[in-house]
């Protein structure tokens, strides 16, 4: 029977082992209750507490109102959206220095429908650019009952519904109906003075395998507002 050879064996060990201990993504939604000791404790959608440590290097931003009106050709956003054809569940106007991030079309999670009693839908993400209208080159883009979509937008139609050509990269666009009911916001620079008991919050953090959680993103609703992505 062969044998490993000791240093290999304890290189396959290490690597095992840091593979394991690698922290696991996660989006929490929820209500902040208490801020201390560098970091805060959050009651998620879900009824559960969560102790949340700051990374270091976190980034801090206000969510704020805006318009449907704003977005114009060229503009990069976020959209979740359900449905087929995909129907807007919310639409965040990215600020240009964030213009790229996590351009595509991927699962996402189950969010809150706010266009239609607040009940949460599976969703994925598109991230774009808005471009001018042109049918969707995405035939083998995921179907989903809900959808992400951030990108550079194009739009078409007037009144109270749009029509956005988002176009995610790689020569691939989608076409979303955005409701008027759809919450519209984007982002504002924000310091940890923006994490405050009783705002309503969205973070991306980390869970090591000891549950210890550390929170990578923090998008914090100004003025009461709730995070709709």
């Amino acid at each position: 029977m062969s044998r490993i050879p000791t240093l290999a064996l304890a290189s396959l060990l290490t690597f095992v082992a840091g593979a394991q201990a690698a922290p696991q993504v996660e989006r929490l939604r929820g209500t902040i209750e208490a801020v201390e000791g560098g970091g805060f404790t959050l009651k998620t959608l879900d009824g559960k507490t969560e102790r949340v440590a700051l990374a270091p290097d976190a980034k801090i931003s206000w969510v704020v109102p805006a318009q449907l009106d704003q977005i114009k050709d060229g503009v990069f956003i976020g959209t979740a959206t359900k449905g087929e054809p995909p129907v807007a569940l919310e639409v965040v106007l990215f600020p240009e220095a964030m213009r790229g991030t996590g351009e595509g079309h991927y699962d996402w999670d189950a969010i809150p429908d706010r266009t239609a009693g607040g009940s949460r839908v599976k969703s994925a993400m598109t991230n774009g650019t808005v471009t001018t209208e042109q049918p969707s080159t995405a035939p083998d883009a995921p179907r989903v009952r809900s959808a992400m979509t951030n990108g550079t937008v194009t739009s078409s139609g007037s009144g109270a519904e749009r029509t956005l050509t988002v176009d995610y990269g790689k020569g691939q666009s989608i076409q979303i109906l955005v409701p008027p009911q759809a919450p519209v916001v984007t982002f504002e620079a924000a310091d940890t003075g923006a994490i405050s008991a009783g705002a309503k919050a969205f973070v991306v953090a980390a869970r090591a395998d000891d549950g210890t959680i550390t929170a990578r993103r923090v998008a914090v609703g100004k003025d009461g507002l709730t995070p709709p992505m």
